[in-house]
Order: structure tokens, then C-alpha cells, then sequence
């Protein structure tokens, strides 16, 4: 066909290159490996996988010759649900494993079988998340050129992880990674879907590889929403054991998520950081948690903001607003009979986690008193009064951030910075982390700058590109402060030490007594006797034989890395498993108007208190928090990947898949505690994946509470009119059963 270039099928893909990298190392956690290439070669797994594509001179002649591919299929028995796929006679996604199940883990530690046994009560429940998808402002894109003179290839990529990219891409392209450059341009948001172990990464730049000369593809809205990765689809069966004042003493927990066909993604990593994250920021010494990630039929599962720490917020949430209803207590009074005490810390929880810091009850009363809670159920009254239902629900989680994992280039618990200070004093910070638009260039520059005393407006920061910044894992887990910007705080107090070095010579005093702010370093007390940054930098390049640089190298760069002490723990029974290195929590108070004839939920206002340790700076994190907010809101209330009886997605556009707009969202309303870890130089925390899971807790717990009367319980995501409507309709009044 005229301005077609080439044709490539499945065949091909699987001679000329190796499977894609899987992101996580699926030996490493006990899971089982898929094998997994840039076009599908023999079975078809979801509606979606790509088993043919096509280059052209434009995307019209491409989709036009897409129309005259004919593909034969056989049809083969599907497994739709998770239900399904755990039995024994279901058809098997894999066939080669031999059932349906990816992982399995389990961990019992104390006694839960006699803390029930002694316990007073008793609660039971189930809570289901939806099916949901990331969705960033712009899908993802490729665009590889590949020299055939210089034997290397370039990619811009809308990647969160340029450097561990460039390692899949080498290893399945089966080329030297010397001989590959990824750069991350303006990614458009990424929220975790735009990390490596995309079919079409691998599949442009072979493409470019092949016809030697420039490929680009750009994601449309609705193959994103078919084929970039879901999350949270998944069931929480959960017992309780409490005592008559509200103390928990023991859980049990069965997850079962349902991941999709298995891939190259790391989204089914979250089902064990929801394991992992449990009991959240209560001290209940008894557990036991089953869990079982299953695969289907459905898209695959990718990483997505939150990344299972929500869903482990959410469970716990209704753990405790039930025993709180069962044992006629107000939930907070529940929350503060069960909170890690603040001089607690660092804490083991049972899951072998090791929480850093915090102090959970503060955060919660700084959040009762910014929402007036005492004062809730006399409005709550006068709104009965004229005919209104209104709510309010209180929502708490733990985010960690900066995760690494046993085997995953791209989830490491470390990453690297270099400052140079250039002879004209000015500033270059070239970091292994990443914006996906979040802005941490603006506080890594900030923690350079304070720690050399120079000005802002000095400071760039590069990121992105693998031929210039030191090797990194990218942007996820809100790990570009905490550690991007810690490595940059160690590579600046090498070259402050050095400047101090130089300037103490030109001002015959001694280093230990010198400062440095605004561009100058000064003698402490005296600043009238100083030198400039730019001056010390001259003296570093310009007379490295100068009496001031007697017995010092050249020049002022340095390249530092930054690792939390405490990245691994050895859990009970569980051998070396990875954890976080910061643990920040959040409380969240939202306020709704519910109409019992139709369903309806309207959200009046939203109170969130975050504890991220100390904060960089206010206006990004605040940035950060509306945007977990949002997303918390959206997944509460809007948000399902939905497919038919046959696997066939059923919500390819925004027409189908409903995210909320300004319009239905409220003013956020925000307030911060600090309690600064002990691993970091600045006692930072991560924020980016806050506001989620809290805000969904208190969501459908305001939705209950707005109706007093009765016996409601809300136990599936989300909360569209029809199931709250129908929950209305099944609930009983109080009392009566």
C-alpha cells in the first residue's frame, strides 16, 4: 500500500528480540514469570494485546492499512473473574502454570487463633475496590531515531524511569546499553503507568532499528484506557476480634486481586505493598492475611498513585467504623484506642514493616478541630430538620514512599545526584530522579541551594536524560525529595566543605568558622569579611595552582547516593523482604449531603491533615495533596473499568469511564504536622501518593453517617447512585434486624 513502510507481526518480534524486562523480578517475590514481547505471537490474553503493527509516512495511510490486516483467530475459553479463576476446572490464562494464580503469601504473627478465641466480640465484613485506570493528562508516547553511522539509538520516551528503560530496552533489543540513550521529555502526568514494561517501547525502536530512520507513536485516550494498565480490583474479606472499649486485638484478612493477563508491568507489585501496609497505624498485635493475586482475562494491571497502600487504608477504615458501630463508639474514640503511641517509633508492625515516625493522634485532633467535629451533630440535626441528609466521615492512612523491591532495577531504594558548581558560580544539579510534572526540581534546587548558601536562581536542575545524569530509578513513590534531593544534600555538603576549604585560605580563617548564604561565604559574626561563591569557584578552576588550592583537586563537583539505613527488614517467618523508608500518614474529614430517593452523593467539604515530615516546600506539597484528593474522590464516587460476560471492555472513552472535573469537586481544605523522620538529612517524607486511600475511608463513611437511622453498610466501589440507592433500600432501620 503506498506510504506503508513496513509490516511487523508477532513471528518476527519473537526472532529478532528478546521478551521485554519484567520490572519486578517475580522469582525474587514468589510469583511465576511470563514471557511477554513487543507483539503477541501465539495467544491473544486480552482484548487490547497487539499482535501486528504497521509503520507508514502518517498516521492516516497507518490506520487505513490496520483496516486490511486480517487476523485468524481460534476461540479459546476465558476466565472473567477472580471467583471463576480460583477453581479448579477454569480455564487457564497461562496454560503453561498450571492454575490461575500468580502469588500467593501468607503471615500469621502473635496469636490471632487465641486472641479470637478470648475476644469479647467479633465483627465480619467484605469491602471490593473497582477496577480503575490512571489518567494522565497525556497518554503516553515514543518517538526512537536510530544512526546507523554511530550504531546508536535515541528514544524520547514518556517514561518515569529513563535509565531502567534503557536497560529493558537493550536487553530485548539485544543491544549494548552503551549504545542506547532513553530522554524523558514533558511527560504529562504519569501517577505510576508510565513506569517501563510497555509493549510499545520495545516495539518502536525496533521499528526505528530496522527501517533506520525516525518512528514516532503517540497513545490515543482510548488505547490507554485498554491497554496501559488498570489497578485495585480487588476483594477484602476481613474479621475483627475487639474489646468493649474499642481495642482491637487481632484480624484476619483474605485479599484476592485480580490482575488481569500477566505482563511485563509492575502493577501486581501492589497487591503485596497492600499485604504490606496492614494494619496501617494501629497497634493490633494479632494477624493473620492470606493472600492471592489471580490472573484473568482483563487488561493487565499496572502501577498506579497509591500503588495498594489505598486499598490497605480503605480495609482499615472499615474495620474500624464497624467495630466502632458494633461497639456503640464514636470511630475516633475507636482510632485513639488503637493508634501506634508516638514514643513508639520506630515501630515493627507485624506485617515486618518498620514505620519511621509519626504521630497519628495529633494529626487526627488537629484534623477533629479544623472540622469542628464535636460540633457535627447539631448541624446534622438542623439539616434533618429541613428535609436533609448530611455526613460526616473520618478517613486515616499510611502512604510509604520511596519503595524498593527485591530484584526491580527500576523500584531500588537508593538513587544518585551530582552538583557542579561551574567556575562562574553558578549552579548544575543532574539527578537520577525524575519530574512526571510534580515540580521536585523546584525543591531539590531549594535543598542545594540552603546547603551552599547560594542563591535560587543560580540553581538548574537536569533530569531525564541517561547520557547526562547519574544513574537513577526515576519518579515513583514520591522518592524524588526523599532521596534525589538527600543525595543532592550530600553531593552539596562534599563541595561546601571544599568552598569552606578554599575560602577559609583566601580569608586566613579557619573553615570551621565560615558560612554561607545568599551567594556569600562569610566569617560567623562578622560578614563584612567574606568572599563570593563565584570568586571560590574562580580559585577552583582558573588557579587550581594558587596557594588556596594547595593539596586539593580541581574543580567543585560531586556525585553522591542517597540510601534510607533501614530499607530492609528481616519479618518473622518471611525471610528478607523489602520495606519503605518513610512513612507519612494522613487524616481526612469529608462532609456530604446524601438524596435518599435517588442515590445521589454531594460532597460539601473535604479536611485533610498530612504529616510528610518536614516540608520543602508548602505550595508543592500542598499541589500534591489536591491531586490525591482528586483521585481519592474520583475512585470513591466516579471511577470503573468495567467489561461484559466475554472480557470486552465495555469504558474506552471519557464518555464511559467518568473521572470528576471541577465541577464536582469541592475546595480542599488542608493542614500539615510535622514529625521528621530519623533517615533523612531534613527529616523529609514523601507526599505525592497522600490523600487517596483517607479520602475514600471517610468518603463512604460519611455516606453511612448521613443516614443514622440505619443499619447501612457500604461495602463496593464506587458509590454511584444506583449501589448507594440500593444500599438504602436493603439497610435496615436501627435496632431491627
Amino acid at each position: 500500500m503506498p506510504g506503508v513502510l513496513d509490516v511487523l507481526t508477532g513471528e518476527e518480534i519473537v526472532e529478532a528480540t528478546d521478551p521485554i524486562v519484567e520490572a519486578i523480578d517475580p522469582e525474587a517475590m514468589g510469583a511465576k514469570k511470563v514471557r511477554w514481547y513487543a507483539l503477541c505471537h501465539d495467544r491473544v490474553r486480552f482484548v487490547g494485546e497487539a499482535v501486528a503493527a504497521v509503520v507508514a509516512e502518517d498516521r492516516y495511510v497507518a490506520n487505513e492499512a490496520l483496516e486490511l490486516i486480517d487476523v485468524d483467530y481460534e476461540e479459546l475459553a476465558i476466565v472473567a473473574d477472580r471467583d471463576r479463576a480460583m477453581q479448579p476446572d477454569s480455564p487457564l490464562v497461562e496454560p503453561q502454570w498450571g492454575d490461575n494464580l500468580l502469588a500467593s503469601r501468607s503471615i500469621v504473627l502473635g496469636d490471632p487463633e487465641r486472641a479470637f478465641a478470648d475476644a469479647a466480640h467479633v465483627v465480619t465484613g467484605t469491602v471490593t475496590s473497582a477496577r480503575i485506570s490512571g489518567t494522565p493528562l497525556e497518554p503516553r508516547g515514543v518517538i526512537a531515531a536510530y544512526d546507523p553511522y554511530q550504531k546508536f539509538l535515541t528514544a524520547w520516551i514518556s517514561t518515569q524511569a529513563p535509565h531502567p528503560l534503557r536497560f529493558y530496552l537493550a536487553q530485548s533489543l539485544r543491544l549494548p546499553e552503551g549504545q542506547v540513550r532513553v530522554v524523558q521529555p514533558d511527560v504529562g502526568g504519569g501517577f505510576g503507568l508510565k513506569m517501563p514494561g510497555a509493549q510499545e517501547d520495545t516495539l518502536v525502536c525496533y521499528a526505528s532499528l530496522k527501517l533506520r530512520r525516525p518512528v514516532k507513536w503517540i497513545e490515543s485516550r482510548a488505547e490507554h484506557l485498554t491497554v496501559s494498565g488498570h489497578s485495585r480490583d480487588t476483594r477484602f474479606e476481613y474479621e475483627a476480634a475487639y474489646e468493649p472499649d474499642g481495642q482491637i486485638t487481632a484480624i484476619r484478612l483474605r485479599v484476592v486481586a485480580d490482575i488481569g493477563a500477566p505482563s511485563a508491568y509492575n502493577g501486581w507489585g501492589m497487591t503485596f505493598v497492600t499485604w504490606y501496609c496492614l494494619p496501617g497505624p494501629y497497634k493490633i498485635p494479632n494477624g493473620a492475611t492470606d493472600l492471592h493475586t489471580i490472573v484473568t482475562n482483563k487488561g493487565p494491571w499496572n502501577a498506579y498513585r497509591g500503588y495498594g497502600k489505598d486499598a490497605a487504608a480503605i480495609v482499615m477504615d472499615r474495620i474500624v467504623d464497624e467495630v466502632a458501630k458494633a461497639a456503640s463508639l464514636d470511630t475516633t474514640a475507636v482510632r485513639f484506642r488503637n493508634f501506634i503511641p508516638k514514643d513508639e517509633f520506630p515501630y515493627p508492625q507485624i506485617s515486618g514493616a518498620v514505620l519511621d515516625s509519626g504521630d497519628y493522634a495529633a494529626v487526627l485532633q488537629k484534623l477533629l478541630a479544623m472540622v469542628d467535629y464535636d460540633d457535627f451533630p447539631r448541624l446534622r440535626e438542623e439539616a434533618r430538620k429541613e428535609g436533609r441528609h448530611i455526613g460526616l466521615g473520618i478517613g486515616q492512612e499510611l502512604t510509604p514512599e520511596g519503595c524498593s523491591m527485591p530484584g526491580a532495577l527500576a523500584l531500588c531504594g537508593y538513587d544518585s545526584t551530582e552538583v557542579r558548581v561551574t567556575p562562574a558560580g553558578d549552579v548544575m544539579v543532574l539527578t537520577g530522579v525524575t519530574s512526571p510534572g510534580s515540580g521536585n526540581e523546584t525543591g531539590i534546587a531549594q535543598m542545594v541551594a540552603d546547603t551552599l548558601g547560594c542563591e535560587l536562581s543560580r540553581v538548574r536542575v537536569i533530569q531525564g536524560d541517561t547520557e547526562s545524569c547519574p544513574w537513577g530509578s526515576g519518579n515513583y513513590s514520591s522518592r524524588s525529595v526523599i532521596l534525589g534531593g538527600s543525595a543532592g544534600i550530600l553531593a552539596a555538603q562534599e563541595i561546601r566543605d571544599k568552598m569552606f576549604t578554599i575560602a577559609g585560605r583566601m580569608l586566613e580563617a579557619s573553615a570551621a568558622d565560615l558560612d554561607a548564604a545568599e551567594g556569600r561565604i562569610f566569617v560567623r559574626g562578622s560578614r563584612e569579611q567574606s568572599v563570593t561563591i563565584a570568586e571560590v569557584a574562580t580559585q577552583a578552576y582558573q588557579f587550581e595552582n594558587s596557594a588556596p588550592m594547595d593539596g586539593l583537586d580541581a574543580g567543585l563537583e560531586a556525585t553522591r547516593s542517597f540510601k534510607i539505613p533501614n530499607v530492609y527488614h528481616q519479618p518473622e517467618k518471611q525471610g528478607r523482604y523489602s520495606t519503605y523508608p518513610s512513612w507519612p500518614n494522613a487524616a481526612a474529614a469529608c462532609v456530604v449531603e446524601v438524596d435518599p430517593e435517588t442515590g445521589y452523593v454531594r460532597i460539601l467539604r473535604h479536611v485533610l491533615v498530612h504529616d510528610a515530615g518536614k516540608i520543602i516546600n508548602p505550595l508543592l506539597a500542598d499541589a500534591q495533596l489536591h491531586g490525591g484528593i482528586a483521585q481519592g474522590l474520583g475512585a470513591a464516587l466516579y471511577e470503573g473499568i468495567q467489561y461484559d460476560e466475554d472480557c470486552q471492555l465495555l469504558t474506552t472513552t471519557f464518555m464511559d469511564y467518568t473521572i470528576p472535573t471541577a465541577v464536582e469537586l469541592p475546595r480542599f481544605e488542608l493542614g500539615h504536622h510535622e514529625t521528621p523522620s530519623p533517615f533523612t538529612p531534613l527529616g523529609t517524607k514523601g507526599v505525592g501518593e497522600s490523600g487517596l486511600g483517607c479520602t475514600t475511608g471517610a468518603l463512604i463513611s460519611a455516606v453511612e453517617n448521613a443516614l443514622p437511622h440505619l443499619d447501612l453498610h457500604l461495602d463496593e466501589l464506587p458509590l454511584t447512585p444506583e449501589r448507594v440507592w440500593t444500599a438504602i433500600q436493603r439497610a435496615t432501620p436501627k435496632g431491627r434486624h
